[in-house]
């Protein structure tokens, strides 16, 4: 870490010594989308780990979205909309930054995909992701611009996103119904190839290397989204084991949600019962950076800590898959660690789709609601 990224992440743990933020300073695991931390040891590593991921917050003094005489700020409304950019963000970072899930921001970068990445989510009008693409996406499918959206809603606009994004194609997977069918994700995934899933047996085995290269270049980078409600008016204790499991595994993006009239991006855990997130609300200038290369604010300097019992119901995760192999990969460890220890699992996996038939009919007609009862209002 060089001189102005140290200074940084010092900041990010002596601007909270006072207050409930600070970590603590014995022995403590925690988890950072799927890396192990303890603390105090690790406290440079974890602040160089946090300090790297994209920060998206509220914004003034963009183009107005949808007109002139369109809204130039997102605050009060794009919590959500801020949170699904970070994690969309991430899985960009792993997908086409070599270092992958490693990469280490500093002051003064010139990696030209990382600047490619960020200028597909700045304020601007043609940016892939931006506030101004996810709001108007949104209002074609009568949420207002200006409407709060939910982690359903957002996990069904970022989807729509991607499939018009040709200059890195990825595909956008949101398991809906608390199911995961896995030949729904290989139809979208595999290039040039329509074969279903082999044998679970088969597709545990191991592959040679050489194979593992051939799927590498045969297979659509994934971005997994599952929404969930884990209860009623609060997180069912029996879940939260649960989702501390999803934090440690490689692939995961952690999960977007919140509590009452706030969304976070939840990165991971701190032992025993905390959840670690970047928070978007802090409104800050838009700062064009395909203009200039000024990416300081685009970068958090602090982690907060919430407690599992504050989180709302309705969350979405997310994992990345860079390969098939990642895939298998992510779906062996979730069904050892989830499906088959645990009586209520969060939600299921199965190979195939019982009611394919139907499902094809609906995906033929292209109707996709973006309302979902589970959806929390974000302001």
């Amino acid at each position: 870490m060089n001189s102005a990224a140290l200074s940084l992440a010092a900041s990010m743990f002596d601007s909270a010594m006072d207050n409930e933020h600070n970590l603590p300073d014995t022995d403590s695991e925690l988890y950072i989308l799927g890396i192990k931390y303890t603390t105090p040891n690790d406290t440079y590593a974890i602040s160089d780990d946090v300090l790297s991921r994209y920060w998206f917050t509220y914004r003034t003094n963009f183009t107005p979205i949808g007109g002139p005489n369109g809204p130039t700020r997102d605050t009060g409304w794009g919590c959500m909309m801020r949170c699904g950019q970070m994690m969309l963000a991430e899985a960009y970072l792993r997908f086409f930054l070599p270092a992958g899930r490693y990469f280490r921001w500093h002051p003064n970068l010139t990696d030209k995909a990382y600047w490619e990445i960020l200028n597909m989510f700045i304020d601007r009008r043609h940016s892939s992701y931006s506030i101004h693409q996810i709001a108007q996406m949104g209002a074609s499918e009568g949420k207002d611009i200006g409407h709060w959206f939910g982690p359903n809603t957002i996990a069904q606009v970022l989807k729509r996103l991607a499939s018009n994004e040709f200059d890195k194609q990825v595909v956008v997977h949101v398991a809906m119904d608390n199911t995961l069918i896995i030949d729904d994700v290989l139809k979208q995934c595999r290039l040039g190839s329509k074969q279903q899933s082999q044998s679970i047996i088969a597709r545990n085995n191991k592959k040679s290397e050489q194979q593992s290269q051939q799927q590498s270049t045969n297979w659509k980078p994934l971005i997994l989204i599952i929404p969930l409600r884990l209860g009623l008016s609060d997180v069912n204790i029996e879940y939260i084991e649960q989702l501390k499991i999803c934090f440690k595994i490689p692939q995961t993006l952690g999960c977007i949600g919140g509590k009452p009239n706030h969304a976070h991006y939840f990165v991971g855990y701190l032992d025993p019962y905390e959840l670690l997130y970047l928070d978007p609300h802090v409104t800050q200038s838009y700062v064009d950076t395909t203009t200039q290369m000024d990416d300081m604010t685009y970068h958090c300097d602090r982690i907060n800590r919430m407690k599992f019992s504050g989180l709302d119901p309705s969350l979405a995760l997310g994992f990345a898959c860079k390969t098939e192999a990642d895939f298998d990969d992510l779906i062996g460890k979730l069904r050892k660690n989830l499906i088959e220890t645990t009586k209520r699992p969060m939600f299921e996996i199965c190979d195939s789709n019982p009611f394919d038939a139907h499902a094809q009919n609906i995906a033929h007609s292209e109707v996709v609601t973006l309302d979902s009862d589970d959806d929390f209002e974000v302001v």
